[in-house]
């Protein structure tokens, strides 16, 4: 019941905001430990190369998207240089590819939920070209997503890393609320 509960506040507080959710600078996320690929990957990104086109990513989306899934580290993503001679990777390896890849510093590298009523969570990319958010999840998609035409029920960031740092989105706040006045539960390890 707790979980319903937390999924239909995120999903109302998803409903009331009709911008898009680019989160807060965080000086830390529950990930950090785990990130340190996503880290220098990041930044590393220069925009030195010429301005990434729609298309490029299109055709970059469609390359990681024929990647095989391969499930090995819950928490670490592989180096980019390894999820491309394996031809394989989770959602978090073929993000931290296809941002290698487009070497934009607008890159964000997202963790959340793919759905509100997933149970587990997800790795994704937003990108800023023309003004314009787009969410590239080549793990589940051939095309980039408008951020702005995309259901609130879909694609929830908790925590992003941009090349600047860390940030923490609106959806952790329901979690966090939930957590501290002791209606949910964290499961330790």
């Amino acid at each position: 019941m707790k979980t319903i509960i937390l999924f239909a506040a995120l999903f109302l507080s998803r409903l009331a905001s009709a911008s898009i959710d680019l989160g807060l600078p965080s000086p830390g996320t529950p990930y950090d430990r785990y990130m340190n690929p996503v880290k220098s990957i990041l930044g590393q990104i220069d925009g030195q190369r010429e301005a990434t086109s729609l298309e490029r990513v299109k055709q970059l989306m469609r390359e990681g998207r024929r990647f095989r899934y391969s499930f090995t580290n819950p928490y670490t993503p592989a180096l980019p240089q390894d999820t491309a001679a394996r031809h394989a990777g989770d959602c978090k390896d073929k993000a931290l590819w296809l941002a290698d890849q487009i070497n934009d510093p607008s890159i964000r590298f997202v963790i959340g939920r793919a759905r509100a009523s997933s149970r587990i969570s997800h790795a994704w990319l937003m990108w800023q070209h023309d003004s314009r958010w787009y969410i590239l999840d080549c793990t589940n998609n051939f095309q980039p997503l408008a951020a702005d035409k995309t259901s609130r029920s879909e694609y929830i960031p908790f925590y992003s890393y941009a090349r600047n740092g860390a940030y923490r989105h609106e959806a952790t706040r329901v979690a966090f609320a939930d957590i501290a006045s002791g209606k949910s539960t964290v499961a330790s390890r």
